[in-house]
């Protein structure tokens, strides 16, 4: 009897230990300098509670940083997963090179639900940037924090992908006097060849 008390303990603890991830993910893979870089920071497998069921995610907290030389902050906007019922409080604590990010939620559970039932990922913010400077960079995170209805913290949070290259450069210019030389080139032939035919 004991060894099934242990077994089925150690299965409860191994069920709940499961890992938040908070990952990044990045609208293009190329960037112009001048170009919007927009991060989408979004959550998933999110852990589950003793009876096997998926946490409702009613608060969260982290940092973002990144390489100032190469992109520029423009704007925050949160997603719509904790904004519901009694509403949130969103927080985005901008510095040069760094961005801390937070919301909590007013809703219940039963509020909360309805929007995050099912859900194995959703968009907790996105930010946009603008595109500045030359050469790779990463979007870092830091200091993940994530917490359930109930005000319990999550157990297990973790971060992928969190690095990102973001190369930027200036666009080619292609000089239109020769595309039209080339083009009108191109006219004299067919031309030529229909006189021919």
């Amino acid at each position: 009897m004991k060894k099934l008390i242990t077994l089925l303990t150690a299965l409860l603890v191994s069920l709940s230990t499961q890992a938040t991830l908070l990952s990044v993910e990045l609208n293009q893979d190329n960037y112009q300098i001048g170009d919007v870089l927009t991060a989408d920071f979004i959550i998933s497998d999110i852990e589950e509670d003793t009876f096997g069921f998926q946490k409702l995610l009613a608060t969260f907290d982290f940092n973002v940083s990144w390489d100032n030389s190469l992109i520029e902050y423009v704007s925050t906007s949160f997603g719509n997963k904790l904004n519901v019922g009694a509403g949130s409080d969103q927080f985005s604590d901008v510095m040069v090179d760094n961005l801390g990010l937070s919301e909590t939620s007013y809703a219940w559970w039963d509020e909360l639900l309805p929007v995050q039932d099912g859900l194995s990922r959703f968009i907790l913010a996105s930010v946009d940037f603008t595109v500045i400077g030359s050469g790779s960079g990463s979007l870092g995170l830091s200091d993940l924090a994530f917490g359930d209805d109930f005000g319990a913290a999550f157990t297990g949070v973790s971060s992928s992908g969190n690095t990102y290259s973001v190369t930027s450069g200036n666009p080619v210019d292609v000089p239109e006097p020769a595309s039209v030389l080339l083009m009108f080139m191109a006219l004299i032939l067919l031309a030529r060849q229909q006189k021919m035919s």
